[in-house]
């Protein structure tokens, strides 16, 4: 009981939606993430990658929870740099996780000190490598699985 409200306190949710069978019409957490999920694509093995934004910290989680707070706090002189970075807590960085199609976690790539790839919003499986996209970076990372 602890862990799931500390999990929906602090972590982001996989809501997967039924569109055939007897589950039709429903949903349900298809995994835990730890912060800012972009795009989810499937490999050819029926695997989900995940490309993580962004990790969830305080600040993020307090001004999505408090939109009165978070438009005072973008109405002050800051810059929108580092809203930004408190948003993503002081520095870029990327992760990718793959789940099988039951929701369990299978690896995790995490570039965690960002000097390679930041920020990732796009990650698609061919031919035993992982292209990497990111609004944020000006060019596509390949990684060898």
């Amino acid at each position: 009981m602890l862990v799931d409200l500390f999990l929906c306190l602090f972590l982001y949710r996989l809501v997967r939606y039924w569109l055939k069978g007897e589950k039709a019409g429903t949903s349900e957490v298809f995994a835990y993430l730890p912060g800012f999920p972009d795009n989810v694509r499937t490999n050819e093995k029926g695997e989900f990658w995940v490309a993580i934004h962004c990790r969830s910290t305080i600040y993020s989680r307090v001004m999505s929870q408090y939109p009165r707070l978070r438009k005072f706090f973008l109405k002050l002189p800051i810059k929108a740099k580092y809203h930004y970075l408190m948003q993503v807590g002081g520095k870029l960085h990327g992760i990718i996780l793959k789940f099988s199609p039951d929701g369990e976690l299978l690896q995790v790539l995490e570039d965690s000190q960002g000097k390679v790839v930041r920020a990732v919003s796009e990650v698609e499986e061919h031919d035993g490598k992982l292209w990497l996209g990111s609004v944020l970076m000006p060019f596509i990372a390949v990684y060898k699985t």
